[in-house]
């Protein structure tokens, strides 16, 4: 049994640490290097206006104090207004300064979210097929999806707070340094059992999360599969949402039930860590104005230290919680670091391929089984093909016919044996280059929302812009004339979903699809099961057309519509794995073997 391996990450924790945080602030960076100076630097000019406030505060105490039952009042009124002036000029800019780091802050975690999906699909994209489609990677794929984007500016964001929590303390120690050093000791050591607790329930949430991995892709899927609009009709008609929507209340239940019973316990847990806080700060400010009571400090004083209390301890506070924050998102962010850095496993080759064929497609002995199957979908299969030669693939459902085009397409690798494309090993080409020869059109086909144009001229993007030949293929294909009835023609949306978005019916969705991968001009075409949703009629006009174009060409066709198969140079019949029977038409009916079988029962569906 072939077990798929999941990469992992093989340097120490510490290490893992700095080079996460080296590649996120690489990354917030080049997202926007501006926006990323601007709210550090707001952060600490917040940090910095708390210590005026303090000293205005305490200083309009005293003031007042001391102008009680005089007769002159004008002197005294003046101060306070200008200390009240200056006080509403500081807390003015503080909130201007919140509002506008809060809209910085958002823009800015929407601008990393956006880089991300760009990032995570391209580089998905990147990756072996094997691997991403093994069930461990998707647990851990479907986590970085719900949780990284928001984590990664979590992991950012405490580092550009850090300068408001240093100018916080700062702030809140200045004072309570020249009265007595020691209580900013005790005010640290008092915080400490609240940093230690939120730490220990940051690695218990990640660690829960690790457990509800596969309940959320269940959740995911059972909720798109009841709003998709292609599944609208299927639901419709077996009467099955309702089904849907209990079992997705059940998995629902499930999750929601197990978060509340672990925030209960975090919430439990940090209200207990806090009480020593609360008790330190009831103890001082009576202390504080005991001492004021008793003459040894002013009103204002008292007031002064006491706040000063309060923001040392916050900044403490601040301070370390930022620590754990980014250690709590780090947790989450490591998974996103990892998958920024996965590369493929199937090596690719530095040949560049030939656009001149001397030979064609070779399959030397091959042999394959899915990861984690034990069952042998290929065994031993050979044959070759021409480099001008059209083939037919055919043979019951689960043969191995479209395994052997994803092997040709390189996606799997052969566990015995090699493909051969124009005398060379696919896998000693560098694979990009090599995929540009292909032009594969497999059963589930991409449905594009985009323009009718788009939707065809994706099929080579270097010439997604030449109109004319995109309806070229379009009228080799018979969707030319429904694309031309649309109120945009070539410039509609093919969804409805969008406005005047027409969605086209089954059998027009695959003659797009096959225009598609025609306009790609390949050396190489791959046809499964082409025009399973075309009339007979239109199919063969089809196909006439397609063997015309691809003369120069090597053409394989899957198909289980013998009437077009029997046009084929050769025909392979495949079963089981293996090839039992080669040859054209004609020679196969005269074997009376099992391609003149079931060639027999389908014309017996025609008469």
């Amino acid at each position: 049994m072939k077990k798929l391996k999941i990469p992992k990450f093989e340097s120490s924790p510490i290490k893992r640490f700095f080079l996460t945080y080296k590649r996120i602030l690489s990354i917030s960076y080049k997202v926007n290097p501006k926006l990323l100076l601007y709210v550090t630097a707001i952060n600490s000019f917040w940090g910095l206006t708390n210590l005026p406030v303090l000293y205005i505060n305490k200083t309009l105490i005293d003031i007042v104090i001391r102008s009680v039952g005089t007769t002159d009042l004008i002197t005294p009124l003046k101060t306070i207004g200008i200390l009240i002036f200056l006080r509403a000029l500081v807390e003015f800019a503080r909130a201007a300064t919140s509002n506008v780091n809060s809209f910085l802050t958002r823009a800015m975690g929407e601008q990393i979210t956006a880089y991300l999906e760009r990032a995570g699909g391209i580089k998905l994209n990147s990756l072996d097929i094997p691997l991403v489609e093994s069930p461990d990677f998707q647990d851990k794929y479907k986590k970085i999806e719900r949780e990284s984007n928001n984590r990664l500016w979590g992991m950012i964001e405490p580092l550009s707070d850090l300068p408001n929590a240093i100018f916080t303390i700062v702030s809140g120690i200045l004072p309570l340094i020249t009265f007595n050093p020691w209580i900013s000791l005790i005010v640290l050591v008092v915080t400490l059992p609240d940093i230690i607790v939120n730490a220990r329930i940051a690695k218990k949430d990640y660690e829960a999360i690790q457990v509800l991995n596969p309940k959320w892709r269940m959740w995911g899927w059972i909720h798109w599969h009841m709003i998709d609009t292609r599944q609208f009709y299927e639901n419709k008609i077996l009467g099955n949402v309702n089904y849907l929507a209990r079992k997705l209340f059940k998995i629902q239940k499930e999750i929601i039930d197990f978060q509340f019973l672990r925030r209960k316990k975090r919430a439990t847990a940090r209200t207990l860590a806090s009480i020593p806080g609360y008790i330190l700060s009831m103890v001082l400010n009576i202390y504080f104005f005991a001492l004021a009571l008793l003459g040894k400090i002013t009103l204002g004083t008292a007031q002064l230290l006491y706040q000063g209390t309060n923001l040392l301890s916050l900044g403490f506070s601040t301070l370390l919680n930022d620590a754990v924050s980014v250690y709590e998102n780090y947790l989450f962010v490591t998974d996103l670091t990892w998958f920024l850095e996965l590369q493929p496993q199937l090596v690719s080759g530095k040949k560049i391929p030939s656009g001149i064929f001397t030979k064609g497609i070779e399959f030397k002995n091959v042999w394959f089984k899915y990861p984690n199957t034990k069952s042998w979908v290929l065994k031993g299969v050979s044959f070759s093909i021409g480099p001008k030669e059209n083939l037919a693939l055919v043979g019951e459902n689960g043969a191995g016919k479209t395994t052997m085009i994803k092997l040709l397409s390189g996606f799997y690798k052969p566990d015995k044996g090699e493909v051969l494309v124009n005398g060379i090993n696919i896998f000693e080409y560098e694979q990009t280059k090599y995929r540009h020869l292909l032009g594969v059109l497999f059963q589930d086909f991409s449905w594009y929302p985009f323009t009718a144009k788009e939707s065809i001229g994706i099929g080579n993007v270097n010439k997604i812009r030449k109109t004319e030949e995109i309806k070229k293929f379009a009228t080799l294909t018979g969707v030319h004339e429904f694309i031309e009835g649309l109120p945009k023609k070539y410039g509609n949306p093919l969804a409805k979903e969008f406005d005047q978005g027409v969605e086209p019916s089954k059998g027009q969705w695959q003659r797009i699809a096959l225009a598609r991968i025609l306009f790609r001009d390949s050396k190489i075409l791959v046809l499964d099961e082409p025009t399973s949703n075309v009339d007979p009629k239109a199919e063969e006009e089809i196909f006439e057309k397609i063997i015309e174009l691809a003369s120069e060409k090597i053409l394989i066709l899957i198909s289980h519509r013998f009437s077009t198969v029997r046009k084929a140079d050769r025909i392979l019949v495949v079963d089981n794995g293996k090839i039992i029977e080669q040859g054209n038409h004609e020679e196969l009916i005269k074997k009376e073997g099992e391609y003149a079988h079931i060639f027999s029962l389908q014309a017996k569906g025609y008469q």
